[in-house]
């Protein structure tokens, strides 16, 4: 069986798409490479991303033709359908940025992911209307479209229309790199490679309104353990510098508080995993899930910002609050109490079972082999 993938940013850029795209790739690679896998992009170009997904040998990528001038039409209209036609794809998996139009009344087998159903995250207002208007349009003729929560799930029917048969719910998975094992003799190692302290939490993610990390300060502000710290992976932006520094001083909490830009992939399991707690301060978007679940398996003491879409993914395996005064004290409870701890990390790693590689490609193979009957009943 070939696949073919659709997506402009499903590998060149670094966003949760391209997250998705390169995630799903590696499953499905891995746990059946007997069948082929062909990306199609209409960026002609290369990166690091993108060498270690083709590294496989049932990967390939294609990109449009040198002497096709407009390749995003060739992306969106019937350009890309010839070239899978002429490839022999038997059916086509086109992520968050539509279907190519061309598909539309041609019973070819397709599949339509929406990893952030109201593209709330895709930019200004202009580009989130043409993308929410070429989804509607996907969902009319896909033979399948695939949410990754339940709250998406409903989300699209409601939002889209679309027939709730036609709509499954696939999680992703966690991170290979999440399995790796650390010595005990690596985290001195590691503590003095970024100048960590004793004890912190940990937060990950982007310096903005939106993922909340002045919450995250002010449950920190709360914590009875006031030798606790607090560690923020990210790259530093105007807002950090202005509001995010002004409001550590504000909470007396800045000589706790250590930012670093960046952690090797290859350490990030232990930094992970030598941490009190990692923190998720805001569980509304897709790489919300992906922290949520990599944090699990990384075998990270998670509490996040409880939501219906937190607690779908992070089961009875992460401390849930409403507000920072619940959150400060339900971990305060937990970091006294080893029980309790021990029992939230053992829930945690068999509730992160839900999320391999392996389930994820399972569940995905099952879905493009429905399709391809579909057809082939319709055909008869």
């Amino acid at each position: 069986m070939v696949v073919g993938y659709g997506g402009r940013r499903i590998i060149m850029e670094n966003n949760d798409t391209s997250y998705y795209g390169r995630i799903l790739i590696k499953a499905l690679s891995t746990h059946y490479p007997d069948n082929y896998y062909i990306l199609y992009s209409p960026q002609n170009e290369t990166n690091k991303r993108l060498t270690a997904i083709i590294n496989a040998d049932s990967v390939r990528i294609k990109f449009p033709r040198n002497h096709i001038h407009n390749k995003n039409r060739w992306y969106t209209h019937n350009g890309i359908v010839r070239s899978a036609k002429a490839h022999g794809v038997n059916a086509f998996h086109g992520i968050d940025d539509g279907i190519a139009s061309g598909f539309n009344g041609s019973n070819f087998p397709t599949v339509f992911t929406m990893t952030d159903p109201l593209y709330k995250n895709s930019g200004g207002w202009m580009e989130r209307m043409l993308l929410q208007r070429r989804a509607r349009k996907a969902c009319k003729f896909t033979k399948r479209v695939i949410a990754l929560t339940e709250v998406d799930r409903q989300l699209i029917i409601d939002h889209y229309h679309v027939n709730p048969d036609l709509v499954e719910v696939v999680h992703p998975c966690f991170f290979e790199g999440c399995d790796d094992s650390v010595p005990e003799n690596m985290h001195d190692i590691i503590r003095e490679k970024y100048h960590l302290p004793e004890k912190y939490i940990l937060y990950k993610g982007r310096f903005n309104d939106e993922d909340n990390l002045v919450e995250a300060m002010k449950l920190l502000h709360e914590l009875r353990d006031s030798k606790i710290s607090i560690v923020v992976l990210g790259y530093r932006t105007d807002h950090f510098d202005k509001v995010i520094k002004e409001q550590a001083h504000d909470l007396h909490v800045f000589h706790r508080f250590k930012q670093v830009d960046k952690v090797h992939h290859a350490d990030l399991t232990a930094v992970c995993k030598m941490a009190q707690a990692v923190i998720i301060p805001n569980t509304e978007r897709a790489r919300d899930c992906y922290k949520l679940i990599n944090a699990q398996r990384s075998g990270g003491l998670v509490i996040c910002k409880d939501s219906p879409r937190a607690r779908e993914l992070g089961g009875d395996g992460a401390i849930y609050y409403s507000n920072f005064h619940e959150g400060a004290d339900a971990l305060s409870d937990v970091l006294e109490n080893p029980n309790k701890k021990a029992a939230i990390f053992q829930a945690a790693r068999d509730n992160s079972e839900r999320f391999t590689g392996k389930v994820l490609a399972d569940h995905m193979i099952h879905i493009y082999r429905s399709v391809l009957m579909h057809r082939r009943l319709f055909q008869e």
